[in-house]
C-alpha cells in the first residue's frame, strides 16, 4: 500500500501513482483540486488529502 499526500504542487507525483486515472488540477478560489478515478468513479482531491494505492491496484481518497 502507498500513501501520497496532495499538496497542490505535487502532480507529477500524483501521475505517477495513479498513471491515467488522474484528471489534470484545476484551481477555485485559491486552491487546488484534481479528480481520480477509484474504480467506483471519480472523486476529487482537495489539498491535504491523501491518495492511497492499495495493493490490489485500486485508489482511494483520505479526506
Amino acid at each position: 500500500m502507498l500513501h501520497l499526500l496532495y499538496t497542490g504542487t505535487n502532480y507529477d507525483e500524483v501521475k505517477r501513482l495513479c498513471g491515467d486515472r488522474v484528471l489534470a488540477p484545476y484551481f477555485c478560489m485559491g486552491f487546488s483540486m484534481l479528480s481520480v478515478d477509484t474504480g467506483n468513479g471519480f472523486v476529487t482531491v482537495n489539498e491535504g488529502d491523501t491518495i492511497v494505492l492499495e495493493d490490489d491496484g485500486s485508489l482511494r481518497v483520505e479526506k
